[in-house]
């Protein structure tokens, strides 16, 4: 990694901070703790070991840059989704980062920002539920703790595409009749069942476009619909287990010392939330999560100047 430059004039380092999720893109430019600019675009960024994913995170960070301007930069953060471990894939787009503009370079998870964003360099818990899902904690003296993230073929509990795709799923099982009927069907099948679902299949984003159906199965949920709360229920409840999880295994499974915060766009439907935190009160009636906390931009900023908070530390080294 390259080290730190000196910082600029009286407004300190100018760091851009880039917050790529699978769906959406934003970012910002900050002078010291102030912000210059701000960016957002609905194209996400692919995960790092597709394959051509360096070329398109490369061409997606310049075209970010682009429009953020107030460069030259003495930091880049790049948060992206998708970043298990900084491996060869992270170390080689890093090294292109830095080649082209020059300056310090990091890339992480962009949970950890969302993390930081949210609660600060402390202990606590973050629950991320936006297209995937992945639950980050830490607690001094423990080795971090990170849930899911394993994508959608192994994961993504209480994700937009889990509750997307279990939309999906009763709504066929009801036209199939193994399942209720629930007005799910007509909602996300439209007239022409074969078409819709060959229509997913052959999609160049097939992830994002069932993820997008969460929304359908949210607004069916608060008509009433019996099969469809069902859904939510189940979905909300799998990151529940998650949270509880990342408590014992931080040592604190009460929650007494840490704190829960949620971030992503599922949280940002009353129902969900309300869902989410009637199913935690159920184990854990004390505890109250911070919905939608902070501000993940902001958290790669902190990222950048507390890189050696103990707390930033342990976060870093949950990948």
């Amino acid at each position: 990694m390259l080290a730190t430059p000196p910082p600029r004039g009286v407004d300190g380092p100018r760091i851009a901070v880039i917050d790529a999720g699978k769906s959406t893109v934003r970012a910002a430019v900050f002078a010291g703790e102030r912000v210059l600019a701000r960016h957002r675009a609905e194209t996400g960024f692919p995960h790092p070991d597709a394959p051509g994913a360096r070329g398109i995170v490369l061409e997606r960070v310049q075209e970010t840059l682009r429009h953020l301007e107030h460069g030259p930069y003495d930091v880049i953060v790049l948060a992206t989704t998708g970043v298990r471990t900084i491996g060869r894939a992270e170390l080689e787009l890093q090294a292109d980062l830095a080649q082209h503009w020059q300056c310090e370079i990091l890339v992480a998870n962009d949970v950890v920002a969302a993390y930081l964003g949210a609660l600060g360099p402390s202990p606590g818990v973050l629950v991320q539920a936006g297209t995937g899902s992945l639950v980050l904690g830490v607690a001094a003296g423990r080795p971090p703790v990170r849930l899911d993230g394993w994508g959608h073929l192994a994961g993504d509990r209480g994700s937009g595409f889990a509750l997307g795709r279990a939309g999906l799923r009763a709504a066929y099982a009801a036209l199939d009749g193994t399942g209720p009927p629930t007005a799910l069907t007509a909602q996300l099948t439209g007239t022409d069942p074969e078409q819709v679902i060959r229509d997913l299949y052959a999609s160049s984003a097939p992830i994002k476009d069932v993820a997008a159906l969460a929304r359908i199965v949210l607004r069916t949920a608060a008509d009433g619909d019996r099969v469809a709360l069902d859904v939510v229920s189940t979905i909300a409840s799998e990151l529940v287990d998650m949270i509880l999880a990342a408590g014992r295994r931080l040592g604190d499974p009460q929650h007494h010392q840490l704190p829960v915060a949620s971030v992503g766009g599922l949280f940002a439907d009353r129902l969900f939330t309300d869902t989410v935190a009637a199913h935690l009160r159920e184990h854990r009636p004390a505890v109250e999560v911070l919905q939608n906390a902070g501000d993940a931009l902001e958290g790669g900023r902190l990222l950048a100047t507390t890189r050696d908070d103990p707390i930033t530390r342990l976060l870093t080294t949950a990948f």
